[in-house]
């Protein structure tokens, strides 16, 4: 879950003034900020920690941070507690999701939760599939499978071509909102890294919407390679308030050995 806040922020920067290059500095004070990709997730941390209904949780979150990036049509759901889910498509359901490929101890749990989570707004088949490759890559990173293992279920299960390089990716890749081209791009950046800073200096360097793809990938490097590295892991936590730093610790403690 870190791993993915660590990624929003780094990335933050660059989402409409898109960079293709790995060497940036990391950590930007003027410009790293926190956006509502990180918002989400820590709100749905906060629901699994304490057991709350998560579309309250959101909407709890979005008034208190209502400036934080957020799409049209989720603001729109946010500010009417009646609202149904709106058949979104867009990468918010995969970038919120990591805490679910941490909080839940078998594949199939992992799934169902994944779904449940994610239908509250984004009941598209691209939306939920989204959210679902995300959290079970997560969740086989963290238990040990292999990048070749998770790459393999990961095709076979949702259908994402999973070959292509960086090197082949980058060129032509433009900014895009869509699960369907931000979730196999950062799924491809992991497999192709070689640590977590790594992974998320690629993501980086793919340009498109920087800041929802690095947090994608962060989630997932953060467990494969065993967490965060604490030098970033540190930098990160300092640009959140307390409060969602709280929550994030509280989360971290319990599901992620930190």
């Amino acid at each position: 879950m870190l791993g993915a806040i660590t990624g929003d922020i780094i990335g933050a920067p660059y989402e409409f003034n898109n960079i293709r290059t790995t060497q940036f500095p990391l950590f930007d004070s003027k410009h790293c900020f926190f956006t509502d990709d990180s918002i989400l997730t820590i709100a749905l941390a906060d629901a699994i920690l304490h057991d709350q209904d998560y579309a309250q949780t959101m909407r709890a979150y979005y008034r208190r941070y209502p400036n934080a990036g957020y799409g049209a049509r989720f603001r729109d759901w946010a500010c009417n507690p009646y609202s149904l889910p709106y058949n979104s498509w867009g990468n918010g359901s995969a970038m919120r999701i990591s805490p679910v490929g941490y909080a839940f101890n078998t594949l199939d749990e992992v799934l169902q939760k994944a779904r449940e989570y994610t239908e509250i707004t984004h009941n598209h088949p691209e939306g939920i599939k989204g959210a679902l490759a995300t959290a079970s890559a997560i969740f086989l990173a963290r238990t040990g499978q292999s990048k070749e293992q998770i790459k393999i279920y990961v095709e076979s299960n949702f259908g994402y071509d999973l070959s292509r390089s960086c090197d082949e990716i980058r060129p032509h890749y433009l900014f895009n909102e869509s699960c369907q081209e931000t979730v196999p791009q950062a799924i491809c950046v992991f497999l192709e890294s070689t640590d977590f800073e790594n992974a998320v200096r690629l993501a980086v360097s793919l340009g498109g919407d920087s800041d929802t793809l690095t947090c994608i990938t962060g989630g997932i490097a953060e467990a494969f390679y065993g967490g965060v590295p604490k030098e970033i892991a540190d930098k990160a936590l300092t640009f959140l308030d307390e409060p969602l730093r709280a929550v994030t610790l509280e989360f971290m403690r319990k599901y992620c050995d930190y």
